[in-house]
C-alpha cells in the first residue's frame, strides 16, 4: 500500500433501513458512515452485537442495497452497471460467512461447493473449474482427498476453511470477513487468521474484517473503526486506537478485554462497566447515541450530535468532548475492579 494508492473502497454517508414487520417503524441498521479502504490493507471493524456490522458488511459486497449514500469499489458504483457487467464486476468484492456450517450446502460436496462461483460465473469448463477448485482447496490446507466428502464429514476449521477457498476462486480483490473466526474452537482461530494473513501477502488482497473481539482485530488490521448503533465512533490506527483511544465507548471495550495478567496487576488494571443495554435502533438515543450508557455525558449529549474530527494524524473521533489526549476524564464511581 502507497500513499498515492487511491481507495478500493469508498464509503460515503451510507444509511441502511428496514421497515419493521408491520410497517410502523424503520430499523436505521447503518445511519451515516463514510470511510475508505486502501488496496492491501486490512480494515477491521469492531463493535458491540446490534451496532450494524454484519449489515454494513454485506453492503459492501453488493448484498444489501444502501437506502442513502454510495458505495464505490475502486471509483465504480456498482448500481450503475447492467446485469452482465455487475456480474462479472462483483467477483472482486467477496465475502465469507460467520457461520462455516451455515454457508456449505449438506447436499454438495466440497469440490462442488468451492467450485460454484466458477460455475454460475459460466466462463471456464469443468475440467479447469475443478482444477482451479483443487488448487484453492491445496492453498487453504484442505487436501485432495477431502474434496468428495460432504460438509457432516468435517470440522468446523476445515468448513471455514473451505469457504474460504470458494472466495479465492474467482481471485477476488477484497474480501469482507465476517466474525470468521468467532463459530471456531479457540484452539484453531490463530491457524486460521495465520492463513488470511498469508492469503494476503500471496494474492495482494484487502480485508473488511468484522469482529466483536478486540484481540483478534488488533491482530490482523491496519486501522480500526468502532461502530455502535449503526455510526462509527472511532476509526484510527490499530496501535494508536489500542494503546490511546479517543472515545469513553472505546476506552470502555479495550478495558473489557481480558488480558494475562500476574495476579498482583490485575487490581490496577481498571474496568469500565457500562450500564444498560444498547439501545433500539428504531428510535436511536438523540445527540449522540452512546450518551444513554456513557459514564461522561453532559447536557450538550442529548441535543447536538458530535462532529466527526481528525484529533490526531488518521485518527478520527465523534465525541463532543474527547481531546487529543483523550476521552473525557470518567467520575471515579463508574470503575469497577
Amino acid at each position: 500500500m502507497t500513499a498515492a494508492a487511491q481507495p478500493l473502497l469508498q464509503v460515503r454517508d451510507l444509511c441502511i433501513r428496514f421497515p419493521t414487520q408491520d410497517g410502523a417503524a424503520t430499523v436505521k441498521a447503518v445511519d451515516g458512515i463514510s470511510f475508505d479502504v486502501m488496496p492491501g490493507e486490512t480494515f477491521g471493524v469492531i463493535g458491540e452485537s446490534g451496532s450494524g456490522k454484519t449489515t454494513l458488511g454485506r453492503a459492501l459486497v453488493g448484498l444489501l442495497p444502501p437506502t442513502e449514500g454510495s458505495i464505490l469499489h475502486d471509483g465504480v458504483d456498482p448500481r450503475s452497471l447492467g446485469a452482465g457487467a455487475l456480474r462479472i464486476h462483483r467477483r472482486d468484492y467477496q465475502i465469507v460467512f460467520q457461520d462455516p456450517h451455515a454457508a456449505l450446502n449438506p447436499r454438495q460436496t466440497v469440490l462442488t461447493s468451492v467450485c460454484e462461483p466458477l460455475e454460475i460465473a459460466g466462463d471456464l469448463p469443468r475440467a479447469e473449474r475443478a482444477r482451479r477448485g483443487l488448487e484453492a482447496l491445496s492453498r487453504v490446507g484442505i487436501a485432495p482427498e477431502y474434496a468428495q466428502r460432504y460438509p457432516h464429514m468435517l470440522s468446523g476449521g476445515q468448513k471455514q476453511r473451505i469457504n474460504i477457498a470458494r472466495a479465492l476462486t474467482v481471485r477476488p480483490k477484497l474480501i469482507v470477513c465476517d466474525e470468521v473466526v468467532a463459530a471456531l474452537d479457540v484452539s484453531i482461530r490463530g491457524d486460521v487468521l495465520n492463513l488470511f494473513a498469508s492469503l494476503q501477502r500471496e494474492f495482494g488482497l484487502t480485508y473488511v474484517f468484522i469482529t466483536h473481539d478486540l484481540s483478534v482485530v488488533a491482530h490482523v488490521s491496519d486501522r480500526i473503526a468502532v461502530t455502535y448503533l449503526g455510526r462509527l465512533m472511532e476509526l484510527g490506527p490499530t496501535l494508536a486506537v489500542g494503546a490511546q483511544p479517543l472515545h469513553p465507548y472505546t476506552e470502555a471495550l479495550m478495558s473489557a478485554d481480558p488480558l494475562p495478567l500476574p495476579s498482583h496487576l490485575r487490581s490496577q488494571r481498571r474496568r469500565i462497566v457500562l450500564q444498560g443495554e444498547i439501545p433500539s435502533p428504531i428510535d436511536p438515543p438523540s445527540g449522540c447515541r452512546f450518551r444513554t450508557r456513557c459514564p461522561s455525558a453532559q447536557p450538550r449529549c442529548s441535543t447536538e450530535a458530535p462532529a466527526w474530527r481528525e484529533l490526531r494524524p488518521a485518527h478520527w473521533v465523534a465525541c463532543h468532548f474527547s481531546t487529543r489526549d483523550g476521552p473525557p476524564a470518567r467520575p471515579p464511581q463508574q470503575d469497577a475492579a
